[in-house]
Parts: C-alpha cells; sequence; structure tokens
C-alpha cells in the first residue's frame, strides 16, 4: 500500500499493451487502446451532446409549457445537479461492476431515460429525465479519463488528454447546431432520442472494455457520504434559484442555504473519517491538484455557462432562428478541432500553467468583445470572437487534466479523475444556474432603471413617442390610439434594451472570472514538467 501510493502516475511503470479482463480478441494487441478510446469517447461525447442540445429549445419548452426563465432553466439545472454527484461515484462504479459494467449501465440507462424524455407529457417529469441523463453522465466523463490515462505511457498522455478534451467540448459545441435543425424542421421533443442510436451503439463498442476481475471485493458504498453532497448540491441550486423570487432574506431560502451549508460541512467530515470515502480528501494535500481544482471550477463555471447564455443571447438579442444559433455553435466547435493537437503538445512540453493560464485569458477577452455585442454586430463577427473564445477552452483543457492527474498517486487515478470532473462540473451547475438567475436579475434592475428615466421631462422619451405617433398616423390610426399604441411600444423597447444590458453583464462575469482563473494558473508554472 505505502509503495502503490508514493507511485505516481507520471513515474509509475509504462502501461501494458492490453488490460486485464479484456475480451480474448483484442488480448496483447497494440491498437486496442484506440478501440477503447473510440468506445469511451463516443459514450462521453453523446451524454454531453445531449447537455447542450436541450439549450437550444428552451425558448420553445417554455411555450409549450407556459412557463418563464425561472423555471426553465431547471432543464439545464437538473442535468448538471446529478452529474457532479455521481462524478463522485465512478470509483465505487468501476470497483464494483468493473470498466465494462460501469460503462454499459451509464451508457443504457442514459438511452432509456432519452426514451422516457421523447414522450413525456409533464414538465416536471422532463426534468427527472434530465437529472437521470445527468447522473449517466456524471459516470461517463471520469470514467472516460479512467480508461484512457492508464493506455498511454507518460510521453502520450498529453496527446490522450487531447483527444479526451476534443470529444469533450465539441459535443456541447454541436449540441446546438444538431438541436437548432431539429427545432426548426422537426420537433423540440426530438432532441430528447436524437441520442439513442448514439448510445445503444455505445454499448455494443462497450462489450470490449476490461471486465471486473473475478473474485474481486465488492466494495461498500458511503451512503451517509452519498446523501449528504446530494443534499449539499441540490439544497444550495434551490436555494439560491428561490432567492430571486422570495429574497435572500426569506426563511425558506436561508432554511435551504443553511441547510447546504451544514450537509457539505457532513460531507467533508465524514470523508475524513470513513473508510469507504466517495472523495479522497488527501488528493488535496497535492498542491497542483489543488489548483488545478480551482481553475477547473472556473472552467465548468464559464465553459457551460457560456453553453447556456450564448444561445439565449444570439435568439432573444441579436434575433437569430434557432438552427442560425446552432451554426454559430457548430462554426465555433470547428474553429477548435486543429487546436487539441496543440494543446496536447503544449500539456506535454510546457509546465501546465502556461497554456491554461493562456487558453483561460483567450476565453475572458473573448467574453469580453462579446460584452459589446448588439442587433448591428455581423453574424461572423459575434462567431470569431466567440470561435476564439473555444480555442482558448481547447488550449487549456489537456494541460489542465494532465496537470490535475500528474502527481496523483497510481491507485487514486480514479478517485482523482472523479474529483477532478465532479469540481469542473459542479462549476458548471453553479455557472448555469446562476448565469440564468443573475440574468433574470440584471433585467429586472436596468428595465426598473430605465423606466424610472421614461418621464415627461425626457425630451428623448418625448421625440420618441412622437415619432411613433407620427409613424402610426401615415398608417391610419386614430389619434386616440397614436400615444397609448406609442408608450406600449417603448414599454417594449425598454425591455429589450434592459435584456440586452442583462446579457452584457452577463458576459462580464464570464470575463472577470476567467481573467481570475488565469492569474490562479500562474501558481503552476513553478512546477516543473516530469516526463
Amino acid at each position: 500500500m505505502a509503495s502503490a501510493s508514493a507511485a505516481t502516475l507520471s513515474t509509475a511503470a509504462p502501461p501494458t499493451v492490453t488490460p486485464p479482463g479484456v475480451p480474448e480478441i483484442f488480448a496483447g494487441k497494440s491498437w486496442y487502446k484506440w478501440i477503447a478510446t473510440a468506445t469511451v469517447i463516443l459514450g462521453m461525447m453523446g451524454s454531453v451532446l445531449s447537455s447542450t442540445m436541450v439549450n437550444i429549445a428552451i425558448p420553445n419548452i417554455m411555450g409549450a409549457y407556459g412557463i418563464g426563465q425561472d423555471q426553465a432553466h431547471w432543464m439545464a439545472t437538473a442535468f448538471f445537479t446529478t452529474m457532479p454527484v455521481f462524478m463522485l461515484l465512478n470509483g465505487w462504479f468501476v470497483n464494483a461492476l468493473g470498466q465494462r459494467g460501469a460503462y454499459l449501465l451509464a451508457v443504457l440507462v442514459f438511452a432509456a431515460a432519452s426514451l422516457l424524455g421523447q414522450f413525456m407529457p409533464d414538465y416536471y417529469g422532463l426534468v427527472v429525465v434530465r437529472a437521470i441523463q445527468g447522473a449517466c453522465a456524471g459516470l461517463l466523463q471520469p470514467l472516460t479519463m479512467t480508461v484512457m490515462f492508464p493506455l498511454f505511457p507518460p510521453e502520450q498522455r498529453g496527446r490522450a488528454m487531447g483527444i479526451y478534451g476534443m470529444g469533450f467540448i465539441l459535443g456541447p459545441s454541436f449540441g446546438p447546431t444538431l438541436g437548432g435543425f431539429i427545432v426548426d424542421y422537426m420537433h423540440w421533443r426530438n432532441v430528447f432520442g436524437f441520442s439513442i442510436p448514439l448510445m445503444l451503439v455505445a454499448a455494443v463498442m462497450g462489450m470490449s472494455l476490461p471486465r471486473r476481475a473475478p473474485g474481486q471485493r465488492r466494495p461498500k458504498l458511503n451512503w451517509a457520504s452519498l446523501v449528504c453532497v446530494a443534499a449539499a448540491i441540490i439544497s444550495f441550486l434551490v436555494g439560491i434559484s428561490n432567492a430571486p423570487r422570495f429574497g435572500w432574506q426569506a426563511p425558506n431560502v436561508f432554511g435551504f442555504l443553511f441547510l447546504s451549508a451544514s450537509t457539505f460541512t457532513a460531507f467533508v467530515v465524514i470523508e475524513i473519517v470513513t473508510a469507504n470515502p466517495l472523495l479522497q480528501v488527501r488528493l488535496f494535500a497535492i498542491r497542483s491538484f489543488t489548483i488545478s481544482m480551482v481553475v477547473a471550477f472556473m472552467f465548468g463555471f464559464g465553459m457551460f455557462g457560456s453553453f447556456y447564455i450564448l444561445p439565449l443571447f444570439t435568439q432573444t438579442v441579436l434575433d437569430y432562428t434557432a438552427i442560425k444559433a446552432g451554426v454559430l455553435m457548430m462554426y465555433t466547435g470547428l474553429m477548435m478541432v486543429p487546436v487539441f493537437p496543440v494543446g496536447g503538445r503544449l500539456a506535454q512540453s510546457l509546465p501546465s500553467g502556461i497554456p491554461i493560464s493562456l487558453g483561460m485569458s483567450m476565453f475572458g477577452v473573448a467574453s469580453l468583445v462579446l460584452a459589446g455585442a448588439t442587433i448591428d454586430s455581423s453574424f461572423w463577427t459575434v462567431c470569431l470572437w466567440a470561435g476564439i473564445g473555444r480555442i482558448g477552452l481547447g488550449i487549456a483543457l489537456p494541460s489542465l487534466q494532465t496537470g490535475a492527474l500528474r502527481d496523483v498517486p497510481a491507485d487514486l487515478l480514479a478517485y482523482g479523475a472523479g474529483t477532478l470532473n465532479f469540481v469542473r462540473m459542479t462549476g458548471a451547475a453553479i455557472g448555469t444556474n446562476g448565469l440564468a438567475i443573475f440574468l433574470d436579475q440584471r433585467t429586472i434592475y436596468h428595465a426598473d432603471y430605465l423606466a424610472a428615466t421614461q418621464t415627461p421631462d425626457n425630451l428623448r422619451t418625448g421625440e420618441f413617442l412622437d415619432r411613433v405617433s407620427g409613424m402610426l398616423a401615415d398608417q391610419g390610426i386614430g389619434s386616440a390610439e397614436q400615444m397609448p399604441l406609442a408608450v406600449n411600444y417603448l414599454g417594449r423597447v425598454v425591455a429589450s434594451q434592459a435584456n440586452d444590458m442583462a446579457f452584457h453583464d452577463g458576459f462580464m462575469v464570464l470575463a472577470v472570472g476567467f481573467m481570475l482563473a488565469a492569474l490562479s494558473a500562474l501558481m503552476l508554472v513553478g512546477r516543473r514538467r516530469r516526463a
């Protein structure tokens, strides 16, 4: 145990050609690692594709069920709430079922949930479906790293994480495109059914993964830890979601936030003292791992927050159709494709903090520019700057993965991968939920501020009303109706401008957050990369 714990991934012996438990047809084959990589990447891409494909259908879902933004965001939030919880269960599922069993369970349950979503008549039923999909995606993402990382020798792991990054980011990038096509030319419900064939193919390919070793002792599941961490995340998100409606001082809001803090504290204490932790607290004694967790949180916050905010911004402010917004996301994803090999090489040749800081800075600058975009901004200008932000993510992600796991002991790899993804996707949940709430609050703030300035003493307001009244008169509208209609139109203009200003504020939050994360990443520069 001591020697195993002391051995790090970077100093471990080169991996075997094939791990124990693979089907006989693959045993000893040098190309097996590519079969396994393609298998887990397909499952992961199918799950993260769904994470953003549904976002493009949110305006349609709001109309179909007569709900507002304060409820609609739970379609995304439910997905990102269960995902980090089940990421912590990665180590337990791999030990209990083996890589093959855990993978097959995740992809088949995901397919079943997608089928339910296709026909679910109730909005809250859709939220439950999204929660199930998020749980499966939570298993698939760290499992992908758990399968891939040992198959590649240390000098090739940067390249391997570049491949992982391509699947991790391209899936969400292409999701809105496919979702837009489905929404515009089919029906929004089909965004759920799209992933079913992918998951069934992934299940067939999953038979190539190693099975659980016969006679291996099944680990005990730490139910107390699971309940505490789930309660902490869910109560926190429910609390901040209710705050805009009831106020931060409301008893129910305070109660949820207090419950979140209490259960999270209990979770940490249990993890320290238990013999079967979900999260290995001793991982945070590794400096590079701890710093990487700070950056990973902001990475998830910004990446998935932008996947939520950008399609909404282009449709509600820039007046894009669903498919046009999706095409924008696809183009930005395509701009990343040639970047991943470069990001992989940088991860192998430079201290991890340099590529991470560079990539995070690029995303921050791109968000700053997008904050100034208006309806007069050209499609290609918006596409360029959104693409620059995605390129930054492509540069940063391979180094973030290798930098976080570089010094992790080999026997803690599954836990390290699960914790990395847990932290990143907790950031995604808070980013998606928090930005939705932030946009709602800032829209109200700007609408109230702008409305307060529309007084009879405001010359510009008077000129605007006179001009609109004149236009109505030219259309044959009677004088008695001109001013009420002009005032009504002024109200819609104020609401539209308030919405525009709220998105400006949202992009500014992303810009500031990523710049701070870039500074944090520089703390990794002093660490020499081990071969």
